[in-house]
């Protein structure tokens, strides 16, 4: 999935041809245009997640290991659900 924005609280959106999902807790500073390859579940009832990372600025040329919490996953109409029911308006 590829990194195509920022969200409250330093989350970011991801977004692939199956849907989007909004990811947190990375060590890595991860920017717009990076790809993050979900791998395998690390804790389920936590939602955390092995990924592999690449950078864009680096052409993509390596991968890094990390661990995630995936917050949320899903279309783009359940996502805009997720937002309005997660964001202080």
């Amino acid at each position: 999935m590829k990194v195509v924005a920022y969200l409250h609280n330093a989350d970011l959106l991801l977004e692939d041809t199956k849907g989007v999902a909004v990811i947190g807790g990375s060590r890595y500073v991860l920017s717009v245009g990076d790809k993050v390859y979900i791998n395998e579940v690390i804790d389920e009832k936590a939602r955390l997640y092995e990924v592999s990372i690449s950078f864009a600025s680096a052409d993509h040329a390596m991968l890094h290991e990390d661990e995630v919490q995936i917050k949320f996953e899903g279309s783009q109409e359940a996502l805009n659900q997720y937002l309005q029911s997660s964001t202080v308006h």
